[in-house]
This record gives C-alpha cells, sequence and structure tokens, in this order.
C-alpha cells in the first residue's frame, strides 16, 4: 500500500544510536513540512544519557569512567526535559507529525497509546501525569515523554520500559526528580515481550487513535542497524 498524506508510515530502525536517529528525524519532518506523511520511527537505543533543554550535567551520577565502563554515552536532545536515560529493553517511538497547536492533545495520546500497551501486557493501573510527562504507576514511572515542535510538526516521543537493565537507571537524577523510582513492565509483573512486536503494536494502536491508515515502510534507506 502506497502512503498518502492521509495515512501514516511506520518504520523499524532495529538498534540504533540516539544522534542517528536524531538526524532521521530531523530530516523526516522538513518531508512532513513539505506536505508528505507523518512517520512513526521505532527503535531501540544502545544505552544512552540524554540531555533535554533544561538536562544539567550534575543530574548524570556517573563518572565517565563508569559510563565508558558500562558503554553508556551522553548526547544532546532538542526536547524539554532533563536527563533520560535510553538503552536496551526500552522501546522509543518517535512520530515526526503535524499537531499544529495540539501540542497536549499529541502527548496525551502518546501516553494513552503507552498505557494501552502496558495494559495488554499485564501492567494495570498506570496513568499519564503531565507534571512530570510520563506513565506512572503509584510511584513508579514506567515510560517518559519528551517533544520538540518546529513550524507545527513534531519530534522525539515516548521510551517504554519493558525491561531494561535496573541497574542502569543509577546512572542519573532520571527527569531530574531525586527519589523516584523508575522502573519497567517487567519489573512490575508484565509479560515479556520484544521490542520490535512492542513497537508493532504501538504502531498499530497510534494509528488506530489517530484514525489513520497504518503504512509500514523497511528501514532501506534509513540506514538502521537490523539487529
Amino acid at each position: 500500500m502506497a502512503s498518502t498524506p492521509e495515512s501514516l508510515r511506520a518504520v523499524w530502525l532495529g538498534r540504533m544510536g540516539f544522534d542517528e536517529v536524531l538526524a532521521l528525524q530531523l530530516a523526516a519532518r522538513e518531508r512532513v513540512v513539505a506536505g508528505e506523511p507523518g512517520v512513526l520511527f521505532l527503535v531501540e537505543h544502545p544505552p544512552v544519557l540524554t540531555l533535554g533543554r533544561r538536562g544539567k550535567m550534575e543530574d548524570i551520577l556517573w563518572s565517565a569512567e563508569q559510563r565508558a565502563a558500562a558503554g553508556v554515552t551522553v548526547s544532546e536532545a532538542p526536547r524539554g526535559g532533563e536527563v533520560t536515560l535510553h538503552g536496551p529493553g526500552q522501546l522509543v517511538a518517535y512520530p515526526v507529525v503535524m499537531v499544529g497547536r495540539r501540542i497536549r492533545e499529541h502527548i496525551v495520546r502518546l501516553a494513552e497509546v503507552a498505557i494501552e500497551l502496558l495494559r495488554e501486557l499485564g501492567v494495570e493501573g498506570c496513568e499519564f501525569r503531565m507534571e512530570h510527562p510520563g506513565v506512572w504507576r503509584g510511584s513508579e514511572k514506567l515510560a517518559s515523554i519528551g517533544i520538540h515542535i518546529s513550524r507545527g510538526v513534531s519530534v522525539q516521543g515516548i521510551s517504554i520500559n519493558l525491561d531494561v537493565d535496573q541497574g542502569l537507571f543509577g546512572a542519573l537524577v532520571s527527569c531530574g526528580l531525586r527519589g523516584v523510582t523508575v522502573t519497567s513492565a517487567a519489573a512490575v509483573g508484565g509479560r515479556e515481550v520484544g521490542v520490535e512486536a512492542a513497537g508493532r503494536r504501538f504502531a498499530a494502536v497510534y494509528a488506530a487513535q489517530l484514525g489513520l491508515p497504518l503504512v509500514w515502510e523497511g528501514a532501506e534507506g534509513y540506514g538502521s542497524d537490523p539487529r
């Protein structure tokens, strides 16, 4: 099925570095501004700490030596917010879509799709909190949201912790919130799921919420690592 302005393209990128995927998003934003359909990039990043516009290096708790030993890198992100961890076992969804002024609606939709995905994995009781954008279950955070809007088009998106090494969360003060527990679906009793399978389900629910047909495109041409 060919994509049209009334469809949503989705691309599974496999495991790919944060900076490389950010470059893909920025390039895709130019095409969406020019009238092409939106695209949803789905990816699993190697371990990386990303600093949003309010990010502070003092919220990175591991030394350079500790980060190097664990293979954790640091990157700057155009999104709002502070420091966030991305890594294996986490689904990251980046919708590059026209949102115009409907920014809150866009953020809430990302959260609602994540909550539905978590519910399908057996994790109940999740909710969206705007004051610290993300998906929470009591005092525990399972997903983080951070976006950037330019010319009405969004980049960045949501990261959903499926089965992340809990030790990695010790590398940072997540989102500037000291004392907050960041956890994964698997750690709270959710069933196991591969990141790609979770990404494909996320895309289906997201497209349905937009009321658009979903068109899958191959990763060819996007420079992905097929792992």
